[in-house]
């Protein structure tokens, strides 16, 4: 979590963010040898979009006006259909305003969720300290309203909720923080941010311990104020550090004060070298990522087009091969960008090549097919890079499809972040319906993030992503043969090391198909021992994580009886577990148990 957290003193910080003076240095690279001082980008947050009529109708003349960058949409509340309607025609970015202390007043808000927020209101409002103070009676009412909420807000808008903060800020409450109810991954509004002498010792440590454990689950801003008071030395002190660090004000336009200050264009009066963010954005600390407005899309448009080579490697799958040329044919560019396809077959038998002649006899779109003879996924992957041409790189595995405007999304976000690559989501796909113990352990799911999270090296993957070309440069082998498994990873930890900066697409969306063959139990735990084994290569895996091993297998093992009695999903997420912590052990001792350079089905 960040320093600034600690104690939110805004002068302190400011003279840190001045001694830094080139903030594009820790982040995107300016040309010669001198840096330009950016400018200060905050996010300006409006709150309880959808609670009635006026403030849903005040808000989006802000957001028109540019004043605002985004919203938090309350559910169950007078206005919050229209709202999130509202919402969807106009393309505002809208998290959820979670509401634990207002009364619920929609129309056709069900009565028991009424009665179960009423008891927690009354809780919450009956003292200063109430929020601070865990109510084991409530538990159940808390998990109640918010999983309620939750549910409202994906009805409304379609999809979960990528972030969240509360009413009266009560989503901080204990038990909303200590029950974990808040989705893992999501954007978190931390504690107000203050100047020194505002707050006490006491204060302090409990808002500095609150926001440690918010920061372990969820991304939060590194800087949260309220607009008022409207005084203009203090917007001047908070916009500031902008300049190299995430900053959310929040406002509410339903207050007249604020409303007129906004549309009047207040914070532009005041901080005239300040830019509002289009959205909810954050970004790494000390890198400015710069939005590109649809004009300026436009206007990138209008000159020669880019081209995307998208990659694939493949080793004998030659039918899930066919079906992803066949989709790849099928890509919307909405007349952006241009693309072909490289095939790399990593079998010297050409087991794919009969697949890509059949696909290129009817594809609109160039396929071009080469071999690499050297098994290792880190050769194929070398191997087509190095046949890939035009501007960017996309890569996709062989056996997953993508969605129709997979491409345009990818595309669209790299161009608008202005970013070197951007990573989408890979969800698993059934043919046919798997068993209950896999789809209820779900041991194939992997996280995502929202549109323009900052990817971090553990979590980065070759199976969906777009990279500009100029990244791979003139090295002949990108990815290093030793691995077997964990090259991509390793690629994306050196390319962040050089000032690279990769974010995720959260719609980009590519399914890969699970087919009968990995149903297995049998399956799993090679895969599990696999990656642990070439996990163990990378710079993370120390003395720290080697002592883990050595006690996470032997309790790992002895709690396999009791996990087994609680169900067989449990028993194989604590298996991979420990297989996996087995793999990292055997290869220290060098142990070598892999002789297989791919994992086959």
């Amino acid at each position: 979590m960040s320093a600034a957290h600690d104690a939110m003193v805004v002068n302190e910080h400011i003279t840190v963010t001045a001694q830094d003076g080139n903030a594009d240095s820790a982040g995107l690279p300016v040309a010669g040898s001198a840096a330009r001082v950016p400018r200060s980008f905050v996010i300006v947050n409006a709150d309880d979009w959808g609670r009635n009529c006026e403030t849903t109708d005040r808000t989006l003349e802000c957001i028109r006006a540019g004043s605002v960058s985004s919203v938090s949409a309350m559910v169950f509340m007078q206005d919050a259909e229209r709202a999130a309607a509202l919402a969807r025609e106009h393309g505002i970015d809208a998290g959820l305003h979670l509401n634990l202390t207002s009364p619920l007043d929609a129309p056709h808000c069900p009565p028991r969720l009424v009665e179960h927020q009423q008891r927690i209101a009354r809780f919450l409002l009956s003292s200063r300290f109430a929020p601070v103070v865990f109510h084991p009676g409530l538990a159940a009412s808390f998990r109640y309203v918010v999983e309620a909420q939750l549910r409202e807000y994906e009805r409304l808008y379609g999809a979960a909720p990528a972030r969240i903060d509360g009413h009266h800020h009560m989503h901080l409450a204990a038990n909303v923080t200590l029950q974990k109810l808040l989705p893992q991954g999501t954007i978190v509004r931390p504690n107000l941010s203050f100047s020194s002498g505002e707050k006490g010792v006491l204060n302090r440590l409990y808002r500095r311990w609150q926001d440690h454990l918010l920061a372990r689950r969820h991304r939060i801003a590194d800087f949260f104020f309220d607009l008022v008071p409207l005084d203009p030395e203090r917007l001047r002190k908070i916009v500031e550090p902008g300049r190299a660090r995430n900053v959310e004000i929040e406002t509410h336009p339903f207050v007249r004060e604020q409303y007129d200050f906004l549309m009047q264009g207040g914070l532009a009066a005041i901080c005239p070298d300040f830019q509002i963010a289009r959205g909810y954005m954050l970004r790494s600390p000390g890198s400015l990522l710069p939005v590109k407005t649809p004009a300026d899309l436009a206007q990138c448009a209008s000159k020669a087009k880019p081209h995307i080579s998208v990659c694939i490697c493949t080793y004998k799958r030659p039918l899930p091969l066919q079906r992803l040329l066949c989709e790849l044919n099928r890509q919307i560019t909405n007349e952006l960008f241009t693309y072909s396809i490289v095939v790399a077959d990593n079998d010297e038998a050409r087991t794919a090549e009969a697949a890509v002649v059949e696909a290129n006899a009817t594809s609109i779109v160039p396929i071009k097919y080469c071999v690499e003879a050297a098994r290792g996924i880190a050769h194929a992957r070398n191997r087509v890079v190095a046949n890939a041409g035009g501007d960017f790189v996309a890569m996709i595995d062989d056996d997953e499809f993508p969605c129709a405007d997979w491409l345009l999304k990818l595309f669209t976000a790299c161009e608008t972040y202005g970013v070197d690559g951007v990573l989408g989501p890979v969800k698993r796909h059934f043919d046919q319906p798997p068993p209950a113990w896999l789809v209820e352990s779900r041991l194939y799911d992997r996280r995502t993030h929202p549109t323009g999270t900052l990817v971090e090296w553990p979590e980065s993957r070759t199976g969906n992503v777009l990279v500009r070309r100029s990244v791979f440069g003139a090295d002949p082998a990108p990815f290093r043969p030793e691995f077997k498994s964990g090259e991509d990873q390793d690629f994306f930890r050196r390319k962040m090391g050089e000032g690279r900066t990769f974010i995720w697409s959260g719609d980009a969306d590519a399914l890969e198909v699970i087919p009968p063959q990995r149903w297995t139990r049998r399956y799993y735990i090679r895969r599990s021992l696999f990656h642990g084994a070439y996990g163990a290569l990378q710079p993370n895996c120390g003395a720290k994580s080697i002592g883990k091993a050595m006690i996470a297998v032997p309790v790992y093992t002895l709690a396999l009886p009791l996990a087994l009695l609680a169900g067989e999903r449990h028993f194989m997420r604590l298996l991979i577990k420990l297989c996996d912590h087995a793999g990292r052990l055997l290869f220290k001792m060098k142990i070598n148990f892999i002789r297989e350079e791919y994992l086959s089905d």
